[in-house]
């Protein structure tokens, strides 16, 4: 099983019960006369088979696609790992700085829908999307949390942006995108409102290969303000070389979903969130959970995302 997963190839049931009965036929001929019918034997070996899948370890997930196989992917994050280190081995952990963007929702976005067995399946298209916002995350490499950015979708110069981010809570900071997505004039924001404030020597910001955070006006505004430097991070490997995706994002996600069934709804009967409480609720549900990553998670994401594999 892990030498297939390991060459990125498919696992399932159907594999398993393939080398069962090429490897130990004999034993499987007796297990399945032990049952009341070849139906009920083969189920019960199929649910015998995903019990020893889940013992160790493996567990049914939707395989998504990847630019580098595995195997690549290790040598770049180890060759990564060794140069970084030879290059800002001399800095402090306060000053080595990773930053990354993330989609937040209101909900749980919908994929599917529970419908009655010969009953249509058609939803609105209104319920197809829940609204969104885009939290920009900043870690150091001592554990460090900055600020928050949210990136609320609105118009520049609109009323959400001159009536609405005023009343969200403060410490922490708020711009507003047509799409809720990151751009050059958010970036620069950024560099300006979020990290400028918090560097106090030179640092190293490690990003990814975003257009926006890569850019010559990009190296250029943090090396001539903060005396810092850019470090974009190898392409398509940001699964295993950005500290940010290997030990916080995971956390973070599962967090804003359990905040997000405790929280406490006091409207009366079928009473819709406006839109306005939609992106307040958001605001304070990701402020929340942002406060309970530990600092010992954000170390440990670093350490495993840019290990010191030279050191003795």
């Amino acid at each position: 099983m892990r030498s297939r997963r390991n060459d990125e190839r498919y696992v399932r049931v159907f594999h398993m019960m393939t080398w069962v009965k090429k490897n130990h036929h004999a034993w499987l001929v007796e297990y399945l006369s032990t049952k009341k019918n070849e139906s009920v034997g083969f189920q019960s070996f199929r649910c015998l088979l995903l019990r020893f899948a889940e013992r160790h370890r493996f567990h049914h997930r939707t395989p998504c696609a990847s630019k580098l196989s595995q195997k690549v992917l290790d040598e770049v994050w180890l060759g990564y790992a060794a140069s970084f280190w030879d290059r800002y081995g001399h800095y402090d952990h306060s000053n080595i700085i990773n930053v990354d963007e993330t989609a937040v929702y209101f909900d749980m976005p919908p994929g599917k829908t529970l419908a009655e067995v010969g009953t249509s399946s058609k939803v609105s298209t209104g319920e197809k999307h829940s609204p969104r916002l885009t939290a920009v995350l900043t870690i150091r490499a001592d554990g460090t949390k900055l600020p928050l950015l949210f990136i609320v979708k609105g118009q520049l110069g609109g009323t959400i942006e001159k009536q609405e981010l005023e009343s969200y809570p403060a410490g922490h900071h708020y711009a507003v995108q047509k799409n809720a997505w990151m751009d050059e004039r958010i970036w620069s924001m950024y560099l300006d409102d979020v990290l400028a404030p918090c560097v106090e020597d030179a640092s190293v910001l490690l990003v990814d290969n975003l257009k926006c955070h890569v850019s010559e006006e990009s190296h250029d505004k943090v090396a001539e303000a903060m005396f810092s430097v850019v470090e974009p991070l190898p392409a398509n490997s940001t699964s295993r070389c950005q500290p940010l995706d290997v030990g916080v994002m995971g956390p973070l996600k599962a967090m804003l979903k359990t905040e997000w069934l405790l929280e406490e709804d006091n409207r009366e009967g079928n009473e819709d969130f406006t839109a306005q409480e939609k992106r307040l609720a958001m605001v304070k549900r990701t402020i929340r959970v942002w406060e309970k990553i530990s600092s010992e998670m954000v170390v440990k994401s670093f350490e495993k995302a840019i290990p010191k594999i030279f050191e003795f």
